[in-house]
């Protein structure tokens, strides 16, 4: 197998932590394009059973921090999204319909769904980030 097979199914729960964690500092640097700094919202995202964690706080307006592990499980945020870890890297390629993916029981959200609804232009924006990342991987490897 080469690297063209590296997906959330081949990746540790560190590379797909690493990798979350790369296309959020990408998505979340300009208040002037992102929702969430607009919003002044936290958001964290856990992929089950891997035991990944990523949080994105826009809480300060300006730039996001993001987090990842032990902090950005056990602080607080106004979105929590828990993603099944199998579905994980096809939901960032774009490839799963989050209400689908909620009615199938591997999507869920903590928090306010008008907050949540608020937030899904940032969705497209990160799948975009995120399959270009996997690109530039492969091109890579």
């Amino acid at each position: 197998m080469n690297s063209d097979v590296d997906d959330s199914l081949t990746a540790t729960a560190a590379q797909l932590e690493q990798r979350l964690m790369q296309v959020f500092g990408m998505v979340h640097s300009s208040r002037e394009t992102d929702v969430l700094l607009q919003k002044r919202l936290s958001v964290t995202f856990l992929l089950m059973p891997l035991d990944v964690a990523v949080r994105v706080d826009g809480s300060g307006g300006q730039r996001a921090v993001i987090t990842a592990g032990e902090a950005a499980k056990t602080t607080p945020s106004d979105l929590t999204f828990r993603i099944a870890s199998d579905i994980a890297h096809a939901f960032w390629q774009g490839d799963v319909n989050p209400v689908q993916a909620m009615m199938a029981g591997h999507l869920s959200i903590q928090g306010s769904l008008v907050q949540a609804l608020a937030l899904s232009p940032s969705l497209k924006v990160m799948q975009e980030a995120y399959r270009g990342l996997m690109q530039d991987n492969r091109e890579q490897g």
